[in-house]
């Protein structure tokens, strides 16, 4: 049976709106980091990394290169923290999970509103962090307008695996191992170093994780290349999610159903 098709997009939009009024509720703290991180992150990288750069890196800017990678890393790892700590605390000790499913909503429709909700949290993240690298003057195409759409396909894939490792953890400190792996992939995944330079394995283990895709695709934006390279990994990271989507909704239907 594929789980995906036990979705109710009525209730998935039910198990999103709560969390949005919550989140409404708590706006203030909400929203610190999203606003003061990127500008201080884009000074450091901007002015301080980008002075010691002697000329263009992969033919433009340092700062429009590296943004690529601040930007898609920013807006994923909310997705990250979200639907790994924010869904730990609603299923484990907040027991809103339990809640939710005492009414018709089914676990498939639940854990989907989850991952809708961690990919929201992204985009909202993710639009910020654009602005700021367009006052910088980092964005130098029109395209750009259409990275946070990009964001938010690889923020779902994100979100996506973040629920199946919540499911199957028993203790929140074992998200210390997922973590570890997460902020290690961040050095080679082209963010912050053109990929080519790096070794052939390396490369290899770099774009077989989706998030390569999403820095790729969100630079050529921003410098307003597009070709079918794009095409091909966008539908990379579709189909990525799709599938991590099908696992984590089974994953969490075992957690709680079991």
């Amino acid at each position: 049976m594929i789980a995906l098709a036990n979705v109710n997009p009525g209730d998935l939009f039910r198990v999103w709106r709560r969390n949005y009024d919550v989140y409404i509720r708590l706006w203030r703290t909400e929203m610190v980091a999203p606003l003061f991180e990127p500008i201080f992150t884009v000074m450091g990288f901007g002015w301080g990394v980008g002075s010691l750069v002697a000329g263009n890196v992969m033919g433009v800017p340092y700062l429009t290169f590296v943004g690529a990678g601040l930007l898609a890393f920013t807006a994923l790892l909310r997705a990250l923290f979200e639907c790994t700590y924010g869904s730990y605390f609603r299923m484990v000790y907040q027991s809103t999970f339990d809640a939710v499913l005492c009414t018709p909503v089914e676990v498939e429709s639940l854990a989907l509103g989850e991952i809708a909700w961690g990919a929201s949290k992204a985009l909202l993240d993710g639009i910020f962090v654009l602005g700021v690298l367009s006052l910088f003057g980092a964005v130098l195409s029109p395209l750009g307008i259409l990275i946070p759409f990009i964001l938010s396909i690889a923020a779902l894939w994100v979100a996506a695996l973040s629920i199946i490792v919540t499911a199957r953890i028993r203790d929140i400190n074992y998200f210390n191992f997922y973590l570890a792996f997460v902020f290690s992939y961040l050095w080679i995944s082209g963010a912050y170093f053109p990929l080519d330079k790096m070794p052939q394995l390396v490369q290899v283990l770099a774009w077989l994780v989706p998030v390569t895709a999403a820095v790729d695709i969100s630079r050529g934006l921003m410098i307003g290349h597009f070709s079918w390279r794009t095409v091909f990994e966008l539908l990379y990271l579709i189909v990525a999610f799709v599938l991590t989507a099908e696992l984590a909704l089974r994953s969490l239907r075992r957690r709680l159903v079991s």
